[in-house]
Protein backbone atom coordinates (compact mmCIF):
# COMPACT_ATOMS: atom_id res chain seq x y z
CA UNK A 1 0.00 0.00 0.00
CA UNK A 2 1.41 3.48 -1.27
CA UNK A 3 2.56 5.62 1.58
CA UNK A 4 1.33 9.16 1.46
CA UNK A 5 2.86 11.71 3.90
CA UNK A 6 -0.28 13.63 5.40
CA UNK A 7 -0.92 15.34 8.46
CA UNK A 8 -2.66 13.51 11.66
CA UNK A 9 -5.86 16.10 11.15
CA UNK A 10 -5.87 15.14 7.39
CA UNK A 11 -5.68 11.47 7.59
CA UNK A 12 -8.25 11.60 10.18
CA UNK A 13 -11.14 13.81 8.34
CA UNK A 14 -10.10 10.82 5.24
CA UNK A 15 -10.96 8.81 7.21
CA UNK A 16 -14.47 9.90 8.25
CA UNK A 17 -15.03 10.83 4.61
CA UNK A 18 -14.47 7.28 3.49
CA UNK A 19 -11.86 9.42 0.85
CA UNK A 20 -9.16 7.21 -0.54
CA UNK A 21 -6.04 10.02 0.65
CA UNK A 22 -3.87 8.75 -1.67
CA UNK A 23 -5.95 9.97 -4.40
CA UNK A 24 -5.58 13.20 -2.98
CA UNK A 25 -2.68 15.46 -4.49
CA UNK A 26 -0.76 17.33 -1.16
CA UNK A 27 0.04 21.00 -1.57
CA UNK A 28 2.09 20.93 2.14
CA UNK A 29 5.86 21.24 1.87
CA UNK A 30 7.52 18.01 0.33
CA UNK A 31 3.70 17.11 -0.83
CA UNK A 32 2.23 16.92 2.60
CA UNK A 33 -1.41 16.29 2.24
CA UNK A 34 -3.06 19.17 4.55
CA UNK A 35 -6.38 18.91 6.19
CA UNK A 36 -7.17 22.57 3.54
CA UNK A 37 -6.71 19.32 0.58
CA UNK A 38 -8.80 16.67 1.91
CA UNK A 39 -11.64 19.50 2.16
CA UNK A 40 -10.92 21.13 -0.87
CA UNK A 41 -10.70 17.55 -2.62
CA UNK A 42 -13.68 16.89 -5.06
CA UNK A 43 -13.40 13.53 -5.36
CA UNK A 44 -14.65 11.21 -8.51
CA UNK A 45 -16.93 8.87 -6.70
CA UNK A 46 -20.84 9.53 -6.90
CA UNK A 47 -24.15 7.58 -7.13
CA UNK A 48 -25.29 6.85 -10.73
CA UNK A 49 -28.80 8.85 -9.15
CA UNK A 50 -26.14 11.50 -8.25
CA UNK A 51 -25.21 11.91 -11.41
CA UNK A 52 -28.08 11.93 -13.04
CA UNK A 53 -29.82 14.75 -10.50
CA UNK A 54 -27.09 16.96 -11.06
CA UNK A 55 -27.02 16.52 -14.94
CA UNK A 56 -31.31 18.02 -14.67
CA UNK A 57 -30.50 20.37 -12.31
CA UNK A 58 -27.11 21.96 -14.41
CA UNK A 59 -24.71 21.51 -11.15
CA UNK A 60 -21.43 20.65 -11.64
CA UNK A 61 -21.01 16.89 -10.24
CA UNK A 62 -17.29 17.02 -9.52
CA UNK A 63 -18.24 20.05 -7.50
CA UNK A 64 -20.03 18.32 -4.72
CA UNK A 65 -18.61 17.23 -1.47
CA UNK A 66 -20.44 14.42 0.23
CA UNK A 67 -19.16 12.07 3.32
CA UNK A 68 -17.26 9.98 0.49
CA UNK A 69 -19.61 8.53 -2.35
CA UNK A 70 -21.46 11.62 -3.73
CA UNK A 71 -24.69 10.83 -3.12
CA UNK A 72 -28.73 12.73 -4.20
CA UNK A 73 -28.92 14.46 -1.01
CA UNK A 74 -25.25 16.24 -1.26
CA UNK A 75 -26.12 17.27 -4.87
CA UNK A 76 -29.87 19.01 -3.76
CA UNK A 77 -27.98 20.41 -0.97
CA UNK A 78 -25.50 21.97 -3.32
CA UNK A 79 -28.32 23.27 -5.23
CA UNK A 80 -30.10 25.23 -2.40
CA UNK A 81 -26.55 26.41 -1.45
CA UNK A 82 -26.61 28.07 -4.54
CA UNK A 83 -29.68 29.33 -5.09
CA UNK A 84 -29.25 33.47 -5.01
CA UNK A 85 -30.99 36.08 -6.58
CA UNK A 86 -30.65 37.10 -10.04
CA UNK A 87 -32.34 40.11 -12.45
CA UNK A 88 -34.03 39.07 -15.13
CA UNK A 89 -35.15 42.36 -17.60
CA UNK A 90 -38.78 42.69 -18.43
CA UNK A 91 -39.74 41.97 -21.91
CA UNK A 92 -42.06 44.07 -23.96
CA UNK A 93 -44.91 41.85 -23.68
CA UNK A 94 -44.67 41.67 -19.48
CA UNK A 95 -44.18 45.10 -19.46
CA UNK A 96 -47.77 45.56 -21.28
CA UNK A 97 -49.63 42.80 -19.10
CA UNK A 98 -48.17 44.64 -16.28
CA UNK A 99 -49.22 48.37 -16.97
CA UNK A 100 -52.63 47.24 -18.08
CA UNK A 101 -53.40 44.89 -15.20
CA UNK A 102 -52.69 47.83 -12.78
CA UNK A 103 -54.80 49.95 -15.09
CA UNK A 104 -57.47 47.86 -14.67
CA UNK A 105 -57.68 48.18 -11.12
CA UNK A 106 -56.59 51.73 -10.82
CA UNK A 107 -59.82 52.73 -13.16
CA UNK A 108 -62.26 49.95 -13.05
CA UNK A 109 -64.48 49.54 -9.89
CA UNK A 110 -64.19 45.77 -9.72
CA UNK A 111 -66.62 43.52 -7.89
CA UNK A 112 -67.07 39.54 -8.53
CA UNK A 113 -70.23 37.86 -8.05
CA UNK A 114 -69.85 33.69 -7.30
CA UNK A 115 -72.25 31.00 -8.59
CA UNK A 116 -71.57 27.27 -8.47
CA UNK A 117 -73.19 24.97 -11.97
CA UNK A 118 -74.00 21.38 -12.02
CA UNK A 119 -71.61 19.98 -14.71
CA UNK A 120 -73.47 16.69 -14.73
CA UNK A 121 -75.05 16.97 -18.41
CA UNK A 122 -72.37 19.25 -19.30
CA UNK A 123 -69.96 16.33 -19.05
CA UNK A 124 -72.60 13.88 -20.89
CA UNK A 125 -72.34 16.33 -23.54
CA UNK A 126 -68.74 16.91 -24.27
CA UNK A 127 -68.71 13.50 -24.43
CA UNK A 128 -71.01 13.40 -27.26
CA UNK A 129 -69.45 16.41 -28.96
CA UNK A 130 -65.80 14.67 -28.47
CA UNK A 131 -66.51 12.07 -30.22
CA UNK A 132 -68.67 13.85 -33.39
CA UNK A 133 -65.99 16.89 -33.49
CA UNK A 134 -63.21 14.06 -33.66
CA UNK A 135 -64.55 11.98 -36.09
CA UNK A 136 -65.76 15.35 -38.34
CA UNK A 137 -62.45 17.58 -38.31
CA UNK A 138 -59.61 15.62 -36.20
CA UNK A 139 -59.53 18.40 -33.42
CA UNK A 140 -59.84 17.14 -30.13
CA UNK A 141 -62.39 19.96 -28.61
CA UNK A 142 -61.83 20.95 -24.96
CA UNK A 143 -64.68 22.41 -22.28
CA UNK A 144 -63.44 26.26 -23.62
CA UNK A 145 -65.26 25.85 -26.75
CA UNK A 146 -68.51 25.16 -24.76
CA UNK A 147 -67.86 28.16 -22.36
CA UNK A 148 -67.33 30.12 -25.39
CA UNK A 149 -70.57 29.30 -27.05
CA UNK A 150 -72.10 29.84 -23.52
CA UNK A 151 -70.63 32.89 -22.93
CA UNK A 152 -71.77 34.04 -26.04
CA UNK A 153 -75.93 33.28 -25.85
CA UNK A 154 -75.58 34.84 -22.30
CA UNK A 155 -73.93 37.95 -23.70
CA UNK A 156 -76.83 38.38 -26.79
CA UNK A 157 -78.94 37.90 -23.95
CA UNK A 158 -77.52 40.51 -21.53
CA UNK A 159 -75.73 43.02 -23.56
CA UNK A 160 -74.81 45.20 -21.00
CA UNK A 161 -71.84 42.72 -20.38
CA UNK A 162 -70.56 43.34 -23.66
CA UNK A 163 -69.84 46.57 -23.37
CA UNK A 164 -67.23 49.19 -22.99
CA UNK A 165 -67.36 52.37 -20.44
CA UNK A 166 -65.98 55.32 -22.47
CA UNK A 167 -65.95 58.25 -19.76
CA UNK A 168 -69.23 59.92 -20.53
CA UNK A 169 -70.95 56.96 -22.76
CA UNK A 170 -71.22 53.28 -22.66
CA UNK A 171 -70.48 51.76 -26.08
CA UNK A 172 -72.83 48.60 -26.34
CA UNK A 173 -70.95 46.18 -28.90
CA UNK A 174 -72.65 44.59 -31.37
CA UNK A 175 -70.14 42.02 -32.25
CA UNK A 176 -69.33 39.05 -29.51
CA UNK A 177 -65.29 38.86 -29.20
CA UNK A 178 -64.23 36.62 -26.72
CA UNK A 179 -60.68 36.31 -25.66
CA UNK A 180 -59.03 33.24 -24.25
CA UNK A 181 -56.47 33.56 -22.27
CA UNK A 182 -53.43 31.68 -23.22
CA UNK A 183 -50.49 31.02 -21.37
CA UNK A 184 -46.66 31.37 -22.90
CA UNK A 185 -45.06 29.99 -19.84
CA UNK A 186 -42.33 32.31 -18.24
CA UNK A 187 -42.65 35.03 -21.12
CA UNK A 188 -46.59 35.36 -19.73
CA UNK A 189 -49.72 34.98 -21.55
CA UNK A 190 -51.54 36.84 -24.64
CA UNK A 191 -55.54 36.60 -24.90
CA UNK A 192 -56.55 35.84 -28.79
CA UNK A 193 -60.17 36.23 -29.45
CA UNK A 194 -62.11 34.56 -31.11
CA UNK A 195 -64.62 37.31 -33.62
CA UNK A 196 -68.36 37.09 -33.53
CA UNK A 197 -68.81 34.06 -31.70
CA UNK A 198 -72.35 34.55 -31.66
CA UNK A 199 -72.39 33.29 -35.05
CA UNK A 200 -70.16 30.54 -34.93
CA UNK A 201 -71.67 26.98 -34.67
CA UNK A 202 -69.72 25.11 -32.08
CA UNK A 203 -67.39 23.20 -34.35
CA UNK A 204 -66.54 26.20 -36.41
CA UNK A 205 -65.65 27.56 -32.32
CA UNK A 206 -63.30 24.06 -31.51
CA UNK A 207 -61.62 24.79 -35.20
CA UNK A 208 -61.08 28.93 -34.80
CA UNK A 209 -60.06 28.14 -30.99
CA UNK A 210 -57.06 25.17 -31.52
CA UNK A 211 -56.02 27.37 -34.34
CA UNK A 212 -55.98 30.74 -32.26
CA UNK A 213 -54.15 28.48 -29.30
CA UNK A 214 -51.72 27.20 -31.87
CA UNK A 215 -50.84 30.12 -33.60
CA UNK A 216 -50.48 32.31 -29.72
CA UNK A 217 -47.99 29.53 -28.36
CA UNK A 218 -46.09 29.78 -31.81
CA UNK A 219 -45.61 33.83 -31.60
CA UNK A 220 -47.96 34.42 -35.18
CA UNK A 221 -50.85 36.06 -34.02
CA UNK A 222 -51.69 38.81 -36.12
CA UNK A 223 -52.55 41.82 -34.18
CA UNK A 224 -56.16 41.88 -35.16
CA UNK A 225 -56.55 38.48 -32.83
CA UNK A 226 -55.80 39.87 -29.65
CA UNK A 227 -57.41 43.36 -30.34
CA UNK A 228 -61.02 44.32 -30.20
CA UNK A 229 -62.24 41.99 -27.70
CA UNK A 230 -65.59 42.06 -25.92
CA UNK A 231 -65.46 39.77 -22.71
CA UNK A 232 -62.77 37.20 -21.74
CA UNK A 233 -62.65 33.93 -20.32
CA UNK A 234 -59.68 32.62 -18.22
CA UNK A 235 -59.78 28.98 -17.52
CA UNK A 236 -57.68 27.26 -14.52
CA UNK A 237 -59.55 24.13 -14.58
CA UNK A 238 -57.02 21.92 -16.01
CA UNK A 239 -54.55 22.55 -12.92
CA UNK A 240 -57.89 21.73 -10.64
CA UNK A 241 -57.62 25.39 -9.34
CA UNK A 242 -61.52 25.87 -7.27
CA UNK A 243 -61.11 29.49 -6.54
CA UNK A 244 -60.09 32.16 -8.16
CA UNK A 245 -60.85 35.50 -9.79
CA UNK A 246 -59.43 37.26 -12.30
CA UNK A 247 -58.93 40.94 -13.59
CA UNK A 248 -61.12 42.68 -16.32
CA UNK A 249 -58.84 43.09 -19.51
CA UNK A 250 -59.58 46.84 -20.19
CA UNK A 251 -61.38 48.26 -22.20
CA UNK A 252 -63.72 45.51 -21.55
CA UNK A 253 -66.08 46.06 -18.55
CA UNK A 254 -66.39 42.09 -17.54
CA UNK A 255 -63.76 38.56 -17.02
CA UNK A 256 -65.42 35.11 -16.36
CA UNK A 257 -62.97 32.71 -14.20
CA UNK A 258 -63.51 29.05 -14.64
CA UNK A 259 -62.62 26.53 -12.18
CA UNK A 260 -62.38 22.71 -11.83
CA UNK A 261 -65.16 20.84 -11.54
CA UNK A 262 -65.12 18.48 -8.49
CA UNK A 263 -67.24 15.62 -6.90
CA UNK A 264 -69.57 17.17 -4.55
CA UNK A 265 -72.71 15.81 -2.63
CA UNK A 266 -75.45 17.84 -3.61
CA UNK A 267 -79.27 18.12 -2.07
CA UNK A 268 -81.58 17.40 -5.42
CA UNK A 269 -85.19 15.99 -5.48
CA UNK A 270 -85.59 12.51 -6.33
CA UNK A 271 -87.58 10.28 -8.76
CA UNK A 272 -90.67 10.79 -6.02
CA UNK A 273 -89.84 14.52 -5.57
CA UNK A 274 -88.04 14.44 -2.20
CA UNK A 275 -85.05 15.64 -1.35
CA UNK A 276 -82.28 12.98 -1.63
CA UNK A 277 -78.02 13.94 -1.55
CA UNK A 278 -76.60 13.05 -5.02
CA UNK A 279 -73.11 13.01 -6.20
CA UNK A 280 -72.38 15.40 -8.73
CA UNK A 281 -69.42 17.46 -10.57
CA UNK A 282 -69.60 20.92 -8.90
CA UNK A 283 -67.64 23.77 -10.78
CA UNK A 284 -67.39 27.06 -8.95
CA UNK A 285 -67.59 30.57 -11.54
CA UNK A 286 -66.93 33.93 -11.32
CA UNK A 287 -67.68 36.78 -12.90
CA UNK A 288 -65.93 39.78 -12.36
CA UNK A 289 -67.62 43.56 -13.73
CA UNK A 290 -66.85 46.86 -13.73
CA UNK A 291 -69.46 48.44 -10.92
CA UNK A 292 -69.05 52.12 -13.38
CA UNK A 293 -71.60 50.47 -15.80
CA UNK A 294 -73.11 47.24 -14.85
CA UNK A 295 -75.06 47.19 -11.49
CA UNK A 296 -75.13 43.62 -9.06
CA UNK A 297 -78.40 42.67 -10.73
CA UNK A 298 -77.02 42.50 -13.92
CA UNK A 299 -74.32 40.69 -13.28
CA UNK A 300 -76.46 38.60 -11.08
CA UNK A 301 -78.66 37.62 -14.39
CA UNK A 302 -75.73 36.86 -16.65
CA UNK A 303 -74.39 34.32 -14.05
CA UNK A 304 -78.04 32.77 -13.67
CA UNK A 305 -78.22 32.90 -17.38
CA UNK A 306 -74.43 31.22 -18.09
CA UNK A 307 -75.26 28.24 -15.32
CA UNK A 308 -78.33 27.22 -16.90
CA UNK A 309 -77.09 27.03 -19.81
CA UNK A 310 -73.95 24.86 -18.45
CA UNK A 311 -76.56 22.77 -16.36
CA UNK A 312 -78.55 22.42 -19.55
CA UNK A 313 -76.21 22.88 -22.36
CA UNK A 314 -78.30 21.44 -25.35
CA UNK A 315 -79.81 24.83 -25.03
CA UNK A 316 -76.85 26.45 -26.41
CA UNK A 317 -77.30 25.06 -29.40
CA UNK A 318 -80.62 26.65 -29.80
Amino acid sequence: MKRVMSTPAARRVAGERRIDISAIRGTGEGGYVQLSDVLAFKGGKATFLARAVAEYLGVDIHAVTGDGTVKKADVLAYKERMGQDRVVPLDNMRKTIARRMAESLRTAAQYTIMSEADCFELKKFMKAYTADCLAATGIKPTYTDLLLKACAVALKKNPMINSYFMDDHLLLKGDVNIGIAVSLGEKGLIVPNIKNVHMLSLQEITEKRAAAVERARAGKLAPEEYEGGTFTISNLGMFGIENFTAIINPPESAILAVSSTRKKAVVLPDASGNDAIFIRPMMNIQLTVDHRLIDGLLAAQWVACFKGLLENPVTILM
